[in-house]
């Protein structure tokens, strides 16, 4: 009998998902990489905490609750890991050209942007479609700030406001096409929003509206092509892909500090006393001091490090 029971655990355990190495930190960086799927998971003194190597081209994630949720842009599912446990805990049925996604913290819905129909659809915490608004063509970046969500679209010259609760549009922005990356310099009540710039024209500036009128109220010079932010205690951190450059502004739009970012940035975050920035050409993240932006280390992280998301314990 103890021999068919055994028989039994390990035919049921070899239908199971592999389980991925654990992570055993409440802070860290997990670095997505596309060229070779995978995520690294590094802590804020550039050290290695776990590496996954993933059988799916996923080009974005989020990560909330002590879990990571993965999706690609030519996949029908995203897939749902704990974090604590490298477990897989399920997959989410979504549609075809997802662009990009966001957690609202207030309604504990995931909101996807997806690309073919020019539709954010909004999923509940079991990954159940709840509701979906059209916003405009090519919606991709999101970012969620007091009960409200912001969506670029990219094709498009409209920034979306929808209201989390009733999930409707009830506000839009005019910005420029092409646009990409957002921040919210809370400091301030606005809204920072960055651009690849459109046919020949490299994107050399950052757009910032009032979140009280959505009204244009300045420019902010970061050449060439600012897509990536990071916002931290009134600190707006941007990446610009085009020049290699990461730049500080203060609470007033002041460029404060500027560098070198690794080869074709595409991601920039903020871990604890820490700015990450991954170089999608480089295969390297890089770490600078907050406001001052020194460096103080580089790490190869594997090829092509696209997206960077953070988890900061209590």
């Amino acid at each position: 009998m103890k021999k068919i029971m055994l028989a039994v655990f390990f035919l049921l355990s070899g239908c199971s998902p592999a389980a991925f190495e654990p992570v055993q930190s409440n802070t860290f960086a997990a670095v997505l990489t596309l060229q070779e799927p995978g995520l690294t998971f590094v802590n804020e003194r550039g050290k290695v905490l776990a590496e996954w190597a993933l059988d799916e081209l996923y080009t974005g994630g989020l990560l909330f609750n002590e879990t990571i949720l993965l999706y690609g842009a030519e996949l029908d599912h995203a897939v749902l890991y704990s974090v604590k446990t490298g477990k897989e805990l399920g997959k989410w049925p979504v549609p075809l050209g997802v662009t990009g996604a966001a957690f609202i913290n207030e309604t504990k819905e995931v909101a996807f942007s997806v690309k073919k129909d020019g539709t954010v659809h909004f999923f509940n915490s079991r990954g159940r479609e709840t509701a979906k608004v059209k916003t405009g063509s090519y919606p991709q970046t999101m970012l969620e700030y007091k009960e409200k969500l912001y969506v670029i679209n990219y094709q498009d010259t409209v920034l979306s406001e929808i209201e989390v609760h009733s999930h409707q549009v009830d506000r839009t922005f005019a910005i420029p096409t092409s646009s990409a990356g957002l921040a919210v310099n809370t400091a301030k009540e606005e809204i920072w929003v960055g651009g690849h710039g459109y046919g020949a024209e490299a994107g050399e500036t950052i757009h910032v509206y009032s979140l009280r009128t959505g009204s244009l109220t300045a420019t902010v010079d970061a050449p060439v092509m600012p897509t990536a932010f990071a916002e931290k205690d009134g600190y707006v951190y941007a990446a610009s892909h085009g020049s290699n450059n990461l730049y500080a502004f203060n609470s007033e739009r002041k460029n404060t500090a500027k560098t070198e970012a690794p080869a074709n940035p595409f991601s920039v975050a903020v871990l604890g006393d820490c700015i990450v920035s991954a170089g999608y050409d480089s295969g390297t993240i890089s770490f600078y001091k907050k406001r001052t932006l020194e460096k103080t280390k580089t790490i190869d992280i594997g090829k092509g490090p696209f997206m960077i998301f953070v988890k900061e314990g209590e």
